[in-house]
């Protein structure tokens, strides 16, 4: 079977079910004229056209309408025995015995992935649960590493798709998104094991259109007496009467609602190692965190009410920038405080995460409440981008990080 040139291939696995799935004789020009397989340089485009997609559901649903039961179950498994004969032809293909892949196999490559795309659309047609889902050795697989590579992804940031089996569109539509890491730095020699282009940790930046400004310092005594004994400092962000800004430190009580603030420190937004940060960061993180909904009441008082209560905003949080000591002389209160990042998370009332790529992604918006019968407290993506705003999620910085 492996000897079979991939044209021929093509014709019987791609084009012999789509046949199928159609009830008539589909040409290849049909496909090709609508680039649904094709290979330009350093991209893919493997997606199936629309009117497939419309012309197929428009003839099951028909065929639902006029065959009877029994004439539909029959034309229907039909379609099943040819569709599940494809999938374990197209198993025994993409993953070859031993688990290598020959990087000079792309013509193969591109006509198992369109296959993939094919059997994944008539999966939901029918509603079967045997989708196949991306494995790290399948030349289809590969072929998408191969192609974020050249788009300039991070092959360490690639890792994601041995430990996240997902389906083959959503593998794709995740390596055609725009780079998590930006146009950041040159990632042409990183490897699967490490990234050549982030290796210190850099002072932050300042916000745009910033001419300098002061750096904000955290009160650091509290912090490493907190710590000491065995709690948890938490930031509130004051105003002076002249308008600057001070940080003042207190120890987390169980009364005490705060944010974990969660960033990327690649991003030089947030992350410092002089446990301080410009006024202009401090300010917009201060921006951020008083326009956050706070959910002031337990759900034993709302569900009498019928709905939800709100806070102005949440007055504490807690940053590893001001929270964690960041001085060789404080290793061990900083090794301390690390160790208890768990319990931080977890007793913290929100977590915000801070990631430039998905900060400067524009979802669209809708509005959105959890208000019962209250009016929208705050912004939710457009539906229509949920797909993208999902793959950016998973595809981001933040999600490639240590924790």
């Amino acid at each position: 079977m492996k000897e079979l040139p991939p044209s021929l291939i093509q014709t019987w696995l791609f084009f012999g079910l789509a046949s199928e799935a159609l009830g008539r004789d589909v040409p290849h020009n049909e496909f090709f004229d609508n680039q649904a397989v094709g290979s330009p340089s350093g991209s893919i485009d493997l997606r199936i056209p629309i009117w497939f997609w419309s012309e197929l559901t428009a003839r099951w649903t028909d065929l639902a309408k006029s065959l009877s039961t029994e004439e539909y179950q029959r034309a229907r498994q039909a379609l099943k025995d040819n569709h599940d004969l494809a999938m374990i032809a197209l198993c025994l293909w993409d993953e070859p015995l031993g688990g290598a892949v020959d990087e000079g196999d792309t013509e193969l490559a591109l006509v198992l992935l369109s296959v993939h795309m094919l059997l994944y659309l008539i999966q939901q047609v029918f509603g079967t649960q045997k989708v196949l889902r991306t494995t790290v050795c399948a030349r289809s697989t590969q072929l998408l590493i191969r192609a974020a590579v050249s788009r300039g992804w991070c092959r360490k940031r690639l890792n994601f798709v041995e430990s996240v089996r997902t389906f083959y569109p959503a593998l794709y539509f995740l390596c055609s998104s725009p780079l998590p890491h930006g146009n950041r730095g040159d990632h042409s020699s990183c490897t699967p094991t490490k990234c050549q282009v982030v290796t210190t940790l850099a002072k932050p930046n300042h916000r745009k259109h910033c001419r300098r400004c002061r750096t904000v310092k955290v009160p650091l005594d509290p912090v490493l007496r907190i710590i000491a004994e065995d709690g948890i400092p938490l930031i509130r962000i004051a105003r002076l009467p002249s308008g600057k800004i001070q940080l003042q430190v207190v120890p987390y009580t169980r009364t005490l609602r705060f944010v974990a603030v969660s960033h990327v420190w690649a991003d030089r937004q947030l992350g410092s190692t002089k446990n301080g940060l410009p006024n202009c960061q401090v300010e917009y993180l201060n921006s951020v965190l008083t326009k956050l909904p706070n959910l002031g009441v337990s759900i034993s008082e709302i569900l009498p009410l019928g709905r939800w209560g709100f806070a102005q905003h949440y007055e504490y949080f807690w940053l590893d920038t001001f929270c964690i000591p960041q001085a060789p002389e404080h290793a061990d209160l900083r090794n301390k405080a690390i160790g208890s990042m768990n319990l931080i998370y977890a007793a913290a009332a929100q977590t915000i995460v801070f990631d430039s790529a998905l900060q400067k992604f524009d979802a669209g918006r809708r509005p959105a409440s959890m208000i019962y019968g209250g009016k929208p407290s705050f912004s939710a993506p457009a539906d229509e981008n949920l797909l993208d705003v999902t793959a950016r999620v998973c595809a981001s910085n933040w999600m490639g990080r240590a924790w």
